[in-house]
């Protein structure tokens, strides 16, 4: 039995307001009748093999002060007597316990027994946020009541002896064992002003056989709120009040201790999700680390508890970082004969006091703009240990940066120290960059202009440099490595990469490019290793022509094309064309290298997807390294194929005597190609000489009916498919039909 407190108090609310309509309403119109109220007694049994309980509640708040006033009546039926058609009355008039019994029996202190007995016998006229008397007031009233009598019945749930003592429990310990019973709540006393009709509490063959708890099998997630903290979730929409219980894994895994309840009164979800049930979330704090399993026992509506859920296990890490050592100063050491070798800087640090126990080592952490972007970087290889004050790092690569120390627990958490400066002073240039390479692009033929100031793109692009701090880089060119180099770029490079400009017109085949790094000290560096570049040229490659052709409807085209033998000939693409408005398409790529094995003769056979009275056009277009290209002229033929294509069709028929008809049917197999088509009859009778058409059929018509045969007479027929574009099919088989009558 689920209490929605919640959803509870909005529908009141709503009620309320709907009640308040009713008022207005019936002041304009008193001879409106006063709408009747139907209630229903929810009732609940199970049987215990020695005893049966009953558990019933009201649905609303009024329904159950008017039970509680004249109280109700517990009746039962016995169903496997068939001598015994008697009813039983088990208990009359059962009201609540008097407020004076209910204080001789419960202390004050019960805060779980003082709640029902609030509801019964308190004053909810306390509520005073709206004005006494108002409809405010009213609702807040109504909703104050409800809420109260939603948390009473759920307390009822989890105390037998508070629901006994609210007349909503009753216990049958006169039912036989093995025995079938019908039980009935009923009120004591009807209403007798006819407002409230009730439907008593009804529960059919119940059998008095033992009780076995239910499964419970929630879903159970888990996250770390705090240090030795957690929070369980699960969701459940069938109960409102749980027992939490954990135990902690023993050392050796293999035995655990034994469950302890962290539940001192039964846990009530305030949380609702409706989607996926109500939201029960628990924080429970836990006395140390380790790996704890937890379990979770729901009550039912009368007072028993569920089996317990299946063991959830949370490993509880620690998460509070320790506590790091601070740096108290940094020496460079710098060599005394050449300052560009190795400099070493010693960092200096006091450990925290007390240090934390777990504390598995510490790390110096470096950042500078120049060298790692703004990141930081471990210089360390492995951890320092805990007990060390000093640690020496190479920072012969190193520029003046932040570092910081963090220190590292058993858990992996970090603690870090203040950040500090360090300052380095660089003497070493940069190494020559590695990786140069180009590529060149040429602009499209129709942004060229018809001066000899034509021109093309190289991009240069090279590694970057691994000392990191490099300003920027330099780039020069000469059209011989024999000749000076000059600077060709006017401010400093940022980026890895330069585009220059090539033209056309200049008589030297190649040019070189070299590339240096200078870095923030104003160090330059050697120029890297000369990169060769080839120019590119605007003559266009020499003209591909075709050399012999034939072709039939058969067997299709056969080309042959002479290509150009220039030095930088690169490949050559062959393209056709179906119709005078059709695409080109390419049908063929050939590689310059490999028809220097072949003659220079590119050889075409090519038998396309037939397409009767269509034209086809063909040509080659070669390209060289620039790349610029030529094309051949075009060929082309008309391409008829073949008339008669093969399609196995096979044609039955017979005369049909009732009908004086004859009746011929015919399927097909797979045909050769998808273009329009329809079938035609043929037929040769006595006299004829020869086969002679007599009909056209559609596509979709595989039948014909010939009446013009007459007693006696005998034909001949066979079919055939026509297409519209001029094909024909090979003819079915011939069939042979007599007129018997």
């Amino acid at each position: 039995m689920r209490y929605k407190l919640f959803l509870i108090s909005i529908a009141l609310l709503a009620a309320g307001m709907q009640a308040g309509a009713q008022v207005t309403e019936t002041t304009a119109a008193k001879r409106q009748p006063e709408p009747l109220i139907t209630t229903k007694i929810k009732l609940l049994t199970r049987a215990y093999g020695d005893s049966i309980v009953l558990r019933w509640a009201a649905e609303d708040y009024v329904t159950w002060r008017y039970l509680a006033a004249y109280g109700v009546n517990v009746l039962r039926v016995p169903k496997d007597d068939p001598a015994a058609d008697n009813i039983d009355t088990l208990a009359y008039a059962l009201k609540p316990l008097s407020l004076d019994r209910w204080l001789a029996r419960y202390p004050q202190s019960d805060s779980v027994a003082m709640v029902p007995a609030g509801v019964l016998y308190g004053d909810a006229e306390n509520v005073k946020i709206e004005k006494k008397g108002s409809m405010g007031r009213s609702l807040e009233y109504n909703s104050e009541q409800d809420i109260s009598y939603a948390f009473a019945m759920m307390e009822a749930e989890w105390r037998p002896d508070v629901a006994e003592s609210m007349a909503v429990r009753f216990t049958d310990r006169t039912a036989r064992p093995g025995a079938v019973y019908d039980y009935y709540i009923q009120p004591t006393r009807w209403d007798e002003t006819g407002r409230l009709i009730f439907e008593p509490g009804v529960a059919e063959h119940v059998k008095n056989v033992p009780y076995q708890p239910d499964p419970f099998a929630p879903i159970i997630r888990d996250s770390i709120a705090s240090p030795m903290t957690l929070v369980l979730m699960w969701n459940d929409s069938k109960h409102s009040s749980y027992e939490i219980e954990r135990r902690l894994a023993s050392p050796s895994g293999s035995e655990w201790e034994g469950w302890q309840r962290v539940t001192n009164k039964p846990y009530v979800s305030m949380l609702e999700q409706p989607a996926d049930g109500d939201l029960c979330v628990m924080a429970d704090s836990v006395p140390q680390l380790g790996t704890w399993e937890y379990r979770i026992l729901a009550y039912d509506a009368f007072a028993n508890l569920t089996e317990p859920s299946a063991p959830h296990r949370v490993v509880v890490y620690d998460v509070k970082p320790p506590r790091a050592p601070e740096i108290k100063y940094i020496a460079i050491e710098r060599p005394k004969v050449d300052p560009m070798e190795k400099v070493l800087a010693h960092v200096v640090w006091e450990n925290p006091h007390p240090q934390d126990d777990d504390v598995t080592g510490y790390c110096i952490n470096y950042s500078s703009t120049r060298i790692t972007g703004g990141s930081w970087k471990v210089l360390n290889d492995a951890l320092i240990s805990p007990r060390d004050t000093l640690y020496t790092i190479d920072a012969t690569d190193l520029q003046t940066g932040m570092i910081y120390l963090s220190a590292f627990d058993e858990s992996g958490n970090e603690g870090r120290s203040t950040i500090q400066q360090i300052r380095l002073t660089d003497y070493k240039a940069p190494d020559a960059p590695a990786g140069l390479s180009a590529e060149i692009v040429i602009p499209e033929a129709d942004t060229l202009t018809a001066t000899p100031g034509r021109y093309a793109y190289v991009i240069l692009r090279w590694e970057d440099c691994p000392d990191g701090d490099i300003h920027y880089y330099d780039i020069s060119f000469a059209n011989d490595t024999t000749h000076q180099f000059v600077i060709r770029n006017q401010g400093g490079i940022r980026e890895n990469s330069f585009v220059d400009s090539l033209a056309f017109n200049v008589n030297q085949k190649y040019i070189y490019y070299k590339v240096r790094a200078v870095d923030y000290s104003t160090h330059v560096g050697p120029w890297s290793h000369w990169l060769q570049v080839k120019r590119p040229h605007v003559t266009p490659p020499t003209q591909p022509h075709l050399n012999t052709s034939s072709h039939n409807d058969q067997d299709g085209m056969h080309m042959e094309w002479i290509v150009g033998r220039d030095a930088d000939m690169d490949y050559h693409l062959a393209y056709r064309r179906q119709g005078d408005n059709g695409a080109w398409e390419v049908i063929g790529r050939y590689d310059a290298d490999s028809l220097r094995n072949h003659d220079y003769r590119i050889i075409i056979n090519d038998n396309p997807a037939f397409d009767r009275e269509q034209r086809y056009y063909y040509y080659v277009e070669s390209f060289n390294a620039s790349p610029f290209s030529s094309q051949s002229l075009a060929v082309s033929w008309l391409y008829k194929g073949p008339k008669v294509w093969k399609v196995d069709i096979k044609l039955v028929g017979d005369y049909m005597q009732k009908k004086d008809e004859t009746r011929m049917v015919w399927d097909i197999g797979t045909l050769p190609f998808d273009a329009p088509y329809y079938y035609c009859i043929y037929r040769k009778g006595q006299g004829d000489d020869k086969f002679r058409f007599i009909v056209s059929q559609p596509a979709n018509e595989m039948e014909y009916t010939d009446k013009l045969l007459r007693k006696g007479e005998q034909a001949e027929y066979y079919v055939m498919i026509q297409w519209r574009d001029g094909r024909q099919s090979t003819i079915s088989n011939t069939v042979t039909i007599t007129n018997k009558q």
